[in-house]
């Protein structure tokens, strides 16, 4: 029974209109910078309406930024060569109306509203993606760049049972019960099943050699 009234409590959550994902990769280019073959992008349109309704609603966003590295092998499978990724936090404060936003392990920042949140999201980004000492002179490479943004994540377990207990204070009625107790596969079915999956933007740079990249300033 308990299992159940979770799964309603996280099926109400997810239950808001779906539109196709927004995201979009702009101002991405691949350059070098000291020691480092740098990867520079801006992730727009983060929030589609949905993630937009959920956001502000108290529900928590993940924002993964990936650059991998690849080596060009002509007639056989490319290879990595490197990888970095960067994880944004976003969320809503639970006793104010500003959200909060923290890169990695940097110090949360205070946002005033949705909209700032998401221009912030905007920003020009950029990802040391690997060292030069690992391109081969002469050899080629590409880079894929990619961001996801994850409304539900299983990690955001506690995050979401605390926002469920908040609305049981406000609302004086009791809670569903511990949502962590959920199994972590269900929670998992549940956002598919609700369309609350990853929303993704992708970019592939041209081929280059550590010689062609040109110099960030």
């Amino acid at each position: 029974m308990r299992l159940r009234m979770l799964a309603c409590a996280v099926l109400a959550v997810l239950a808001v209109p779906l539109r196709a994902g927004a995201v979009e990769l702009r101002g991405t280019a691949v350059a070098r910078s000291g020691e480092w073959t740098i990867a520079s992008l801006r992730a727009e349109d983060a929030f589609s309406d949905r993630i937009a309704q959920t956001v502000d609603r108290g529900m928590p966003v993940t924002i993964v930024v990936t650059v991998d590295v690849w080596q060009d092998r002509s007639g056989w499978f490319d290879q990595l060569v490197g990888e970095q990724q960067v994880v944004l936090r976003a969320f809503r404060n639970a006793w104010s109306d500003d959200f909060a936003l923290r890169r990695d392990r940097e110090p949360e920042r205070t946002i005033t509203n949705l909209a700032m949140l998401e221009s912030e999201i905007a920003r020009p980004m950029r990802v040391r993606a690997v060292p030069l000492t690992r391109l081969a002179p002469g050899e080629r490479y590409y880079a894929i760049v990619q961001v996801a943004v994850k409304p539900l994540t299983v990690e955001d377990l506690e995050t979401v049972e605390q926002w469920l207990s908040g609305e049981a204070k406000r609302s004086g009625k009791p809670g569903p019960g511990s949502i962590a107790k959920l199994p972590r596969y269900l929670v998992g079915i549940l956002a598919n099943l609700s369309g609350f999956g990853d929303e993704v933007g992708r970019w592939r740079s041209g081929t280059f050699t550590s010689a062609s990249l040109p110099v960030l300033p």
